[in-house]
């Protein structure tokens, strides 16, 4: 999958919303795995994001991480370490 890290601006996120382009939305840390994000409000108008839902490529990465915590895939990436 091809991917890019850089910073949005609110109004790239909102134009991507109302032109379809951004399709889901969520955010991750080492508590939340990946949260979804289902509703942007933005200057008093709600935008409803994959429809309020988990989206299909959030579900996958979840899935995926979760498998490699719980050591029911392998750790190809060296994350896990056993405290104990």
């Amino acid at each position: 999958m091809k991917v890019s890290e850089r910073s949005l601006s609110i109004d790239e996120v909102i134009e991507g919303l109302e032109n379809g382009r951004l399709k889901e939305s969520f955010g991750t840390g080492t508590a939340a795995v990946i949260s979804p994000v289902g509703q942007i409000t933005y200057r008093g108008r709600d935008y409803v994001v994959a429809g309020g839902k988990m989206g299909e490529l959030s579900q996958r990465l979840y899935d995926e991480i979760v498998s490699i915590q719980y050591g029911e895939r392998p750790d190809p990436y060296e994350w896990v370490q056993r405290i104990g």
